[in-house]
């Protein structure tokens, strides 16, 4: 999904500078007009994200627009402008800390799944005395070389995403919904290419009964080959869930600062008076002082070079993880801490599920070669056109039919490919 977040991240940046365009610079802190202050404290939310304001879009401005009328306007902040950005983005009534604990479902449930799948290749399947292979060693054996195989199959796969949407986006110019469909098509074909090509590198054949010389060999799961793909699809699925797993966890840190201010703000409103005229007597104290742009010039002037370069450094960074935060939301449609973890579980267990399918149905018209080649080649086109609904979904729907909905349905369709590869290969029987 990488590509795909790379074209929210890019959406989100011309959506930001159209905002700029538009609505121009920020408005000054008008300390001429402070007789006129309210007398009531502004309110601000403090109810942990169960209430927040209303998400703008790009019909809200995010800025005021100048006023010709004023003389002088600075980028200096408004009263408003002190409200933090978690205000206006619901969060789940919880600390970072305890959505960092709740996201370790993640990772147990798909190492649990992936023990799950070592048992079953071990001891399912077991070889009959009248039937082919039926001296293999039983319980299986691990077939290590197949799952490092599968393993580098797809780090590769993933390695030729960029350059995939570099290639079809035109380096990131052309970022629309057809270019991000077409990116997304084009990443799957070359995915699907690759893990046929390391069944080739593997050497996955169907292996003859040797009781029996006009035996023709077919699809089995007792048949080593069976076990190599196994093995195979194996790599390949933990691999990617791995590499997701310890992704979630580098999206989940974009919200730290989000979740640092909100329980800050909530502990100094806990240990702060309520009274509203003590709130006053700060906002009177502030507008009875130097005017706000007096202010900033007299910091400036304190403030070393390596001040002010740390202080757009981190500017800059603040920047670059709201753009991020910007692009997970387009793509998942809610703020990624909002999403539960049984979902995100979810979602790894399916992602184990479909590779498994795909492979094992990919796999099982690579081998039987008593088939016809209209035969084996319209199951490999389904594999691809499957592939890429589904990624299409995920890319471009998600936010409309919600990450639940997306979610199960998936897995659905995950179950269904992986019974269909189990059926190609005899293995239900």
């Amino acid at each position: 999904m990488s590509f795909v977040v790379k074209a929210a991240a890019a959406m989100a940046s011309r959506i930001n500078a159209r905002r700029t365009e538009s609505y121009g610079t920020l408005s000054p802190v008008n300390e001429e007009d402070s007789t006129n202050a309210p007398n009531d404290p502004p309110a601000r939310s403090h109810s942990r994200g169960k209430h927040p304001a209303p998400v703008p879009d790009e019909r809200t401005p995010l800025i005021a627009p100048e006023d010709p009328a004023v003389p002088h306007q600075g980028l200096v902040l408004d009263a408003d402008d002190d409200v933090s950005e978690y205000e206006s983005i619901m969060l789940p009534d919880m600390t970072y800390a305890q959505v960092i604990r709740s996201f370790a479902f993640v990772p147990l449930g798909s190492f649990l799944f992936f023990v799950g799948l070592v048992l079953l290749i071990v001891f399912a399947w077991a070889p009959g005395r009248d039937t082919p292979h039926s001296n293999a060693p039983y319980p299986y054996l691990p077939h290590g070389r197949a799952f490092l195989v599968g393993a580098a199959g797809w780090v590769v796969a993933y390695s030729c995403r960029t350059p995939v949407y570099a290639i079809v986006t035109l380096g990131g110019r052309w970022a629309s919904l057809s270019s991000v469909i077409l990116a997304a098509v084009c990443s799957v074909a070359v995915q699907e290419g690759l893990r046929l090509g390391v069944l080739v590198l593997l050497g996955v054949r169907l292996h003859a009964w040797h009781g029996h010389p006009q035996w023709t060999p077919y699809p089995t799961p007792q048949d080593e080959a069976f076990r190599d793909v196994w093995w195979m699809a194996l790599g390949w699925s933990t691999v990617e869930a791995a590499f997701s797993v310890f992704q979630g966890y580098e999206q989940l840190a974009l919200y730290k600062d989000l979740f640092d201010a909100r329980d800050q703000d909530e502990e100094t409103w806990r240990n702060t008076n309520a009274n509203a005229l003590q709130f006053d007597s700060r906002v009177v104290q502030r507008s009875n002082g130097s005017s706000g742009m007096e202010d900033d010039v007299k910091r400036a002037a304190i403030l070393s070079p390596s001040d002010v370069a740390s202080i757009m450094d981190e500017d800059l960074a603040q920047s670059i993880q709201l753009r991020d935060r910007e692009a997970l939301e387009l793509v998942f449609g809610v703020p990624l801490p909002n999403i539960p973890a049984f979902i995100s579980c979810l979602q790894r267990i399916d992602g184990q599920i479909l590779s498994m399918g795909l492979t094992l149905i990919m796999s099982a018209a690579y081998v039987s070669e008593q088939r016809t080649r209209l035969f084996r080649g319209a199951i490999m086109a389904a594999v691809l056109v499957l592939h890429s609904i589904l990624t299409v979904i995920w890319a471009e729907t998600l936010p409309r039919i919600g990450i639940h909905t997306a979610s199960y349905t998936s897995l659905l369709v995950a179950i269904g490919t992986f019974f269909a590869g189990l059926a190609l290969w005899g293995a239900l029987e």
